[in-house]
């Protein structure tokens, strides 16, 4: 039996670039032939939505808008090229929204380089509504023995850091140090690369994030950047051959840590 879907919504609606934030009612959408309407049950929140918000960055926002770009909940209905998706089915709501699908970038799996992507909670609107609408080709699978509130994070802070962890080309065994380590960006980032097989260096501050590194997300050292008098050559301490990791994965957001980021590692045989 087909779910009732309302006409109206409550949203937090961004009416023009500053804010302020609006909660009201709007109404739901219509899924278009290849989308689906997803019943929004958890969202993130992520900074990213902040700069949308305040219009920090030179790409233009839909306005008026609804951010959020971490949502997971359930497909109520679907367009009439969507097959291989059905109704109840538990899913996600990304920051890739759409893309073209036949660009040079999206033919190698570089979809977020299209020049027609649609963006969640910034070009079309996303997860903090009650009902959003996706590309069917975009939205993420879920299994429904996930727990939909453990997994919207996922849905961008947990593909940020396990895509740079891929791209770094470190293998089981190897060494990553990860710049930020006990954030949230980091935080999961720690969990990927010790499923992944690596051994890890956390960089971060703190006695509190030095426990939590070490005794819960099991990296192998910590380095403290606001004791160091090198943060460089105690990175590269830490490693077996003395001569640094075999990847960085950077989540800190000052400058420093960027220009920093290539010193420690491992030179290219």
């Amino acid at each position: 039996m087909a779910p009732q879907i309302p006409e109206t919504q409550w949203a937090q609606v961004a009416e023009k670039t500053g804010g302020p934030l609006q909660y009201k009612q709007i109404p739901v959408q219509k899924p278009g032939p290849d989308e689906v309407l997803i019943n929004i049950k958890y969202s993130g929140v992520c900074h990213t939505d902040l700069h949308a918000l305040n219009g920090d960055w030179p790409l233009a926002t839909k306005l008026p808008l609804v951010g959020g770009h971490e949502g997971a909940g359930v497909v109520v209905a679907k367009g009439d090229l969507v097959n291989d998706i059905e109704i109840g089915d538990h899913a996600g709501v990304k920051w890739i929204n759409g893309t073209c699908l036949a660009c040079d970038f999206c033919q190698q799996s570089d979809e977020p380089l299209c020049a027609q992507a649609l963006l969640s909670g910034y070009t079309v609107d996303g997860s903090f509504q009650q009902y959003c609408i996706a590309k069917a080709a975009h939205i993420a699978r879920l299994h429904k023995d996930i727990p939909l509130d453990a997994v919207a994070p996922v849905l961008c802070a947990g593909i940020t850091v396990y895509k740079g962890l891929k791209e770094s080309g470190a293998r089981p065994g190897q060494t990553v140090a990860i710049v930020g380590a006990g954030g949230g960006l980091g935080s999961l980032a720690q969990q990927y690369a010790r499923a992944m097989g690596l051994r890890v260096i956390a960089i971060d501050t703190g006695a509190e994030k030095r426990k939590m590194c070490l005794e819960q997300l099991g990296a192998e050292s910590f380095v403290d950047f606001a004791t160091s008098q090198n943060v460089v050559k105690d990175v590269q301490a830490q490693t077996e051959d003395g001569l640094g990791p075999h990847a960085v994965l950077l989540v800190a957001v000052n400058e420093k840590p960027f220009q920093q980021a290539a010193e420690p590692l491992e030179p290219l045989s």
